[in-house]
């Protein structure tokens, strides 16, 4: 008695998965489906790809895997009992589904083939990997059979007596001598199991036991008899966990005359031709019904006594009434309506035997295929056995209706799917004969329908998003003619159909992307946005289901219309991008100042297959850029000065009605962006501190919303140094071109640079700067005293040629064209003998007012010796004042004042060493400079004794 069940599942559609990069080194063997399938928790991502695997993850990571090596890679998480998924280096995918379960998900997630091969485990057989969770008695009382369904359970005893330790033939397990001359065979089934008695001679066969053999059912799975001589077992709950179908009895017979398979003048070597065994009858077998009765825990098979008693009949004589599990998808009719095990072999055409009419029918399960593009699809079949030993056809359909009506391997109505139908798909010939009539044994042969109309129909039911593709097998042709031909008569293995196909999906829409502020874009970057260019680039992310290398085609029309004017496209030269990424294009021109356009994207892949449009979107061109703004400020207005050094400063910006923030700095340093308000104007207001005092200037630029921006608005300010401040070079550097500002009351901020001939060497107090007159020069970035307010300035010198020059400066500070002040020797004075002299300037160029003194006290000023100088400019009082000390020991020294008047800021550099004239440097000093001081304070004389001998 032969028990084939499987457990019922919910065949759930396949699911796209989201990328990820991780390869599998799982190993992928033959061509459509795989025979061993790796364990994803040994598996771990690689950094580079590794060639030498062809299964992968996911999808994902085997497309990725896929490109780089150039071959094709399965997605482990694709993989079911039935299909697996393929992902192709192209960046198509292609599936492979079967109709019956191909193999086995073990408890820890791996795959396994199935595998029927018996060995013992634990005490008992058990098969290597198939569907059912089946174990087999190794001898002894027990059941010979038990098998669970989750919670429930189904036991087979053998009731007459003690079971013998069993010999295991591959999946077959053989219990000789159960009975005189009687053994009993059990058979691990892809989804069950089979068990048959042999009966091996007619002397065993008389005993009544062989006649009317009793089994005993156990568990908590009801049996129950079916209309047609089946059984199906139900389990607790009440749902059927399998069924049966009638069952039959065969003999061993070899002879291809007796069942009519091949024309006796063709000979043969009967010896090749494969026996009958007790898991299924030989092709030349002789069969009968076998009636099967349930009464409470008993299983009474009777035998066909007519066959056991026959003289001719071949023995051993196998009686076997096999179950069929819920998994496998397909099924088969007859025109008598005949229940008859067919095995695993789908019949079709006239039955040899009994001349009844054959057709079997297929399910596949396509709902991966939904919504796709399919590029090739076919159905494949393995030919076991034919009648005849030359090709003839036989016809492939798909049904006008989807799905078979009954358990699997069970047999529908003749009615219930009619061929042939309307849905003609494609025709085989060929033919394989292993009975040994045919002069030859014929290996078994492959059977591909394929083409056009499949594909295309394959495609319709895609398209329909239909879950279920049913196809029949009959030996007839479009006509309905031939099926009756006994030479078409054909056995096809179900386990080995297939349908594969070839597919893709359109690439998804693309998706636009903001532009880009630092090219195209400031404020509105996304739709509707606004460019500061007529040649904008338009990006969008595109991505494939099956990513691969797209193709994007952007258009900018004048509306929001597929029929508006075509302002710029690529569709000549769409943009090439690998899946997923930005696909990016520049308008070249045709864009204009003041419009608005509307722009979208579409993708297609490497099949031509063209996706989805993006949404339109807009984008306006303004390329014009703001009026200059103003700047405005009560404490620091422009080029005047402002308030003491530390006070802090508002700064009120004015600017277009079209600005949306401007952007300020101060001295080229950090810029600072603040946002415009109200209407028109836009204004915003800077708060800054000054970081020193004298001159600054502020730069504003004012933007609008596409990022043009303004010509810098520049807003020189005057800070007004502190009172007690004062800055101090004392050149006790030993080299390099820098000359610190030691000074104090928030100086130091003002060091000199020291350029052309001058440099450092013994001065009067450490080291000092030493002067050629020949072009060196030290001097700051900017000015160091507010020349409108009092000041006072002073140094040590030590002229090394007076004669060399009628006017040789020490100290001053530029204007525009002229120094403000001069601290120098001057030839003319003391009625030409020469002395030392402040002179100030009451215009920048104008004329200067000098204070002399004579020097009579210390001798008039000569080369070689040191002298203090000092100049004072008395805002308030009006003067100008020169000291000069020869002693400082006692501080004495000579005084000159004069009146002076006249206000204007030089706000160029502080220059020690050379005056200006003109524009340009004059009057160069020819010796040593030593302990310079700036104050701006007016200092008495005795303070610039004190500060000269520091």
């Amino acid at each position: 008695m032969s028990y084939h069940f499987s457990v019922l599942v919910d065949h759930s559609r396949l699911r796209w998965r989201s990328w990820s990069r991780a390869a599998l080194a799982v190993v992928l063997v033959g061509a459509g489906l795989s025979a061993v399938a790796g364990d994803p928790a040994q598996a771990s991502p690689a950094a580079e790809a590794d060639c030498s695997v062809r299964v992968a993850a996911d999808e994902v990571a085997a497309a990725a895997l896929a490109v780089d090596c150039g071959v094709s890679v399965e997605a482990l998480s694709e993989r079911t009992e039935f299909a697996q998924v393929v992902v192709d280096p192209s960046g198509t995918q292609t599936v492979t589904v079967a109709a019956v379960p191909q193999r086995v998900r073990r408890a820890d997630g791996s795959w396994a083939a199935v595998d029927p091969r018996l060995s013992v485990v634990d005490g008992a057989v058990v098969p290597a990997a198939t569907l059912a969770d089946v174990r087999f008695s190794a001898g002894g009382s027990g059941p010979l059979a038990v098998w669970q369904f989750g919670d429930a359970s189904f036991t087979l005893s053998w009731p007459l007596g003690v079971l013998p330790v069993p010999r295991l033939l591959d999946a077959t397990a053989v219990y000789d001598d159960v009975l005189p001359g009687v053994n009993l065979h059990v058979t691990a089934l892809r989804e069950g199991f089979t068990h048959a008695v042999e009966i091996v001679s007619p002397a065993a066969a008389a005993d009544p036991r062989v006649r009317s053999l009793r089994y005993v059912l156990g568990g908590n799975v009801r049996v129950e008899a079916e209309s047609g001589g089946g059984l199906r077992l139900v389990g607790p709950t009440g749902q059927t966990v399998a069924t049966t179908h009638a069952a039959s009895m065969w003999d061993s017979s070899l002879d291809p005359a007796l069942g009519g398979e091949v024309l006796p003048s063709r000979g043969g070597d009967r010896e090749a031709a494969e026996p009958a065994t007790g898991a299924e009858p030989a092709v030349t077998s002789r069969r009968a019904s076998v009636a099967v009765q349930v009464d409470g825990n008993d299983l009474t098979v009777v035998a066909d006594g007519s066959m056991l008693d026959d003289p001719d009949v071949t023995w051993p004589v196998f009686v076997d009434p096999p179950f069929n599990g819920l998994r496998s998808k397909w099924a088969y009719a007859n025109d008598a309506n005949k229940d008859w095990d067919v095995g695993n072999r789908a019949w079709v055409g006239r039955n040899t035997y009994d001349g009844v009419l054959y057709r079997s029918f297929f399910d596949f399960n396509v709902a991966a295929l939904q919504g796709t593009t399919i590029l090739s699809a076919k159905v494949t079949m393995e030919l076991d056995h034919s009648h005849s030993c030359d090709p003839t056809a036989v016809h492939l359909y798909r049904t006008n209706t989807d799905g078979i009506t009954v358990a699997s391997a069970g047999r529908m109505a003749w009615s219930t799917r009619p061929l042939p139908s309307s849905y003609w798909l494609d025709s085989w010939s060929g033919n394989a004969n292993e009975a040994g009539g045919c002069g030859t044994i014929q290996p078994d042969a492959t059977a591909v329908f394929e083409g056009t109309t499949l594909t295309a129909d394959v495609q319709a039911r895609a398209t329909a998003n239909a879950s279920t593709y049913t196809v029949g097998l009959c030996a007839c042709n479009s006509s309905g003619q031939y099926e009756s031909t006994q030479e078409r008569w054909k056995k096809f293995y179900t386990n080995q159909t297939y349908l594969i196909a070839t597919y893709d999906k359109k690439p998804n829409a693309p998706v636009a992307q903001a532009f880009t502020t630092t090219a195209d874009c400031y404020k509105a970057c996304t739709s509707p946005a606004v460019v500061r260019t007529t040649t904008p680039t338009l990006r969008a992310s595109v991505s494939d289901p099956y990513n691969g290398n797209l193709r994007t085609t952007f258009e900018v029309r004048t509306a929001a219309s597929a029929t508006a004017t075509l302002v710029a496209g690529n569709s000549s030269t769409p943009t090439s991008t690998a899946a997923p990424g930005t696909a990016e294009w520049r308008v070249p021109s045709g864009l204009a100042h003041g419009s608005t356009y509307y722009w979208r994207a579409q993708s297609k892949d490497e099949n031509d297959l063209t996706g989805d449009w993006s949404a339109w979107q807009t984008v306006s061109v303004d390329t014009s850029a703001p009026v200059v703004p103003s700047v405005s400020s009560a404490q620091y207005p422009l080029r005047e000065w402002g308030a003491v050094f530390g006070t802090a400063g508002t700064f009120a910006l004015t600017g277009g009605s079209d600005v949306v923030d401007f952007t300020w700095s101060v001295e080229g340093g950090s810029a600072t962006t603040v946002v415009a308000s109200g209407t028109s104007p836009k204004t915003a207001s800077v708060a800054y501190s000054p970081a020193r005092d004298m001159v600054q200037t502020l730069s504003v630029v004012a933007k609008d919303v596409a990022g043009n921006a303004s010509q810098a608005q520049l807003h020189q300010f005057w800070v007004s140094p502190v009172p007690n401040k004062y800055a101090r070079w004392k050149f006790d550097e030993a080299a390099g071109v820098t000359a610190a500002d030691s000074g104090s009351g928030g100086s130091g901020l003002s060091p000199g640079t020291m350029s052309g001939a001058v440099s450092f060497g013994p001065g009067y107090l450490g080291n000092a700067a030493s002067f050629t007159g020949t072009g060196g020069e030290v001097t700051t970035s900017g000015p160091v005293v507010d020349t409108t307010r009092s000041f006072t300035v002073m140094a040590w010198a030590r002229a090394s040629n007076l004669a060399a020059h009628d006017y040789q400066v020490l100290v001053s500070q530029d204007g525009t064209q002229a120094s403000r002040f001069q601290l120098m020797y001057n030839k003319d004075a003391n009625a030409g003998a020469g002395g030392w002299c402040f002179a100030m300037r009451a215009t920048d160029g104008g004329n200067s007012t000098t204070a002399c003194a004579d020097g009579s006290s210390w001798g008039l000023p000569a080369d070689g010796s040191w002298v203090h100088v000092a100049g004072v400019y008395d805002a308030v009082a009006g003067k100008i004042r020169v000291f000069v000390m020869g002693d400082p020991l006692s501080c004495g020294g000579e005084t000159a004042e004069t009146t002076f008047t006249g206000r204007w800021s030089a706000t160029g550099s502080f220059a020690i060493g050379r005056g200006q004239s003109s524009g340009a440097a004059t009057n160069r000093w020819r010796g040593d400079i030593d302990d310079v001081y700036a104050f701006q304070r007016t200092l008495s004389a005795w303070e610039i004794c004190q500060q000269a001998v520091q």
